[in-house]
């Protein structure tokens, strides 16, 4: 669905399937800045919006109608509102591409194709360029809608080489970006706009830098001997820099790695740092580990622990984690990485691989406790085995319940809880530490219907306190959400053949808050 289509499918969805007071409040969270965390993957934009508590919405992009979000109402909310006029507000200042059919531009001659395009493309670029170098906010879900509709409208036009033109038009995209910035004396200005954009248009292409290099074509001859010809006149920080380094590790023959590593350092020394730093790159990728450490010991007066991040991703990559041990030892012989870097969680990676328990518990899950996430839980908890596990449990669940006021870890508690069915655990932290019982998130809502599933007994407790606590409030509204409750009670007792202590119950209750004249209407109206 392009640009085009997706805006009216958006506006036709809004009219016809909301209520105009959620639309209305929608309207009102979107004015108000209340979603945030707008990821766009694929034909899904995911998002976060702030309501009386934190809801995930997700929009299908290819049918609005399986879009959906955590709050209970769950469809048609306010919530997904606002995130669809966050959305038409990112399709709004996305610009327009507009080109003539692919056959008509000629791929068997690259350089005329590439020469073309650079005229066809001006006032798109035109556009992006301004867009970017503009003041004011510009998130990265701007940047992301706009590459996604670049590629979206390359597309409508598809040939046999596709991947070519795709990568051809990606390069005169970027190449005219950057010496428009450069000549307008934008680029330091807003150079991480700048590099963000261009590298999420990599990111965008890599499928088909990935495909190109894999067939090894002509037009991979040609692309290849293109950026090497660049070389000589790309300057520090230059987009052609990333551009390079992700066409070169496409490639995965040891021997063309290796031929390019020692081409690159025949090159001239004005780029002596990145070119050594990619060669060191190539043939960590070509498995070669003693010469990429040997060329980075060349660099040892320059080298910054940020340079080593590709390298140890290639290590993640191959799952080579006792390799990216020895490197840790050998570039971090005294001071970590700090927690919360890319090297810092990639190091934590590797303890969980690699370390002992003590290590593990110490360094690993004392670090995942400062920012706690069920995500990163389970795929750590993947790789322990059986006993590894309950040592784990035991050190951070108390440590999570002494934690339990800030939001995000309250959240990690419960999803583990009802993950691990830790479920007395987790009701006893509810009636311990939670203030506002009645106040029930997404993951303690899942917790509860876990719960009453498996072992409906243990809500029994909970139940009866939220049922104290909401009558307490004195109001029509937690009366009859008390109600509810007491319903849930009920079944509880009926499933137990415990009638009798429900009947015992209810009659305390009218006893007990006879003068309450709206609730008792509320349980008079529970056994009709």
């Amino acid at each position: 669905m392009n640009k085009k289509q997706l805006r009216t499918a958006i506006d036709y969805f809004l009219e016809n399937n909301f209520q105009s007071r959620i639309k209305e409040r929608g309207l009102h969270y979107f004015y108000d800045g209340k979603v945030t965390k707008l990821d766009l993957v694929n034909d899904k934009l995911s998002a976060t919006v702030t309501g009386t508590t934190l809801y995930d919405v997700e929009v299908n992009l290819e049918n609005l109608s399986l879009s959906h979000c955590t709050c209970p109402y769950e469809n048609m909310c306010k919530h997904l509102v606002a995130v669809l006029m966050e959305l038409k507000k990112l399709l709004d200042d996305a610009p327009r591409l507009s080109l003539q059919g692919t056959m008509d531009y000629h791929l068997n001659e690259p350089i005329a194709v590439m020469e073309r395009l650079r005229n066809d493309l001006t006032p798109y670029i035109e556009e992006v360029y301004h867009l970017l170098s503009k003041s004011g906010h510009f998130s990265h879900e701007h940047t992301k809608m706009i590459v996604k509709q670049f590629y979206e409208e390359l597309q409508q036009n598809v040939t046999n080489e596709s991947h070519q033109f795709q990568i051809i038009a990606m390069t005169v995209l970027m190449d005219e970006l950057y010496k428009k910035a450069i000549n307008y004396e934008t680029f330091y200005f807003r150079q991480n706009r700048f590099l963000a954009f261009f590298n999420e248009l990599f990111h965008a292409s890599y499928p088909a830098l990935k495909q190109e290099v894999t067939n090894g074509s002509s037009f991979t001859k040609w692309y290849t001997t293109y950026l090497f010809n660049q070389l000589p006149h790309i300057e520090s920080g230059s987009p052609y820099q990333s551009l390079i380094s992700t066409w070169l590790l496409c490639e995965e023959r040891e021997v063309v790695l290796l031929k390019h590593a020692q081409m690159l350092l025949k090159k001239p020394l004005s780029n002596h740092f990145f070119l050594t730093k990619l060669a060191s790159l190539l043939c960590l990728q070509a498995n070669d580990g003693a010469r990429s450490i040997a060329l980075l010991k060349e660099l040892k007066d320059k080298l910054h622990h940020s340079d080593l991040i590709d390298h140890f991703l290639i290590m993640e990559q191959k799952d080579d984690f006792v390799m990216m041990k020895h490197w840790f030892e050998l570039f971090f012989p005294k001071e970590k990485p700090k927690q919360g870097t890319v090297l810092g969680k990639l190091y934590e990676d590797m303890l969980v691989e690699t370390g002992t328990d003590e290590e593990k518990l110490t360094i690993v899950w004392k670090n995942w406790l400062n920012q706690p996430s069920f995500l990163t839980y389970k795929s750590r908890m993947n790789k322990s085995n059986a006993e590894e596990k309950q040592k784990i449990l035991q050190y951070i669940i108390p440590k999570l319940q002494a934690d339990l006021y800030r939001s995000q870890t309250e959240a990690t508690f419960y999803q583990i809880a009802t993950q691990e069915g830790l479920f007395e655990e987790a009701l006893t932290s509810l009636l311990t530490h939670k203030k506002e019982t009645n106040i029930i998130t997404p993951e303690i809502e899942k917790l509860l219907k876990v719960v009453k599933k498996q072992n409906p007994v243990l809500l029994l407790p909970f139940y009866h306190q939220l049922v104290e606590r909401l009558v307490q409030k004195k109001s029509r509204v937690y009366y009859e959400e008390a109600a509810l409750y007491i319903k849930q009670l009920k079944d509880i007792y009926e499933k137990i053949n415990k009638q009798q202590t429900y009947t015992s119950y209810v009659v305390g209750l009218k006893q007990r808050f006879k003068t309450y004249r709206a609730f008792i209407q509320e349980l008079k109206r529970i056994d009709k």
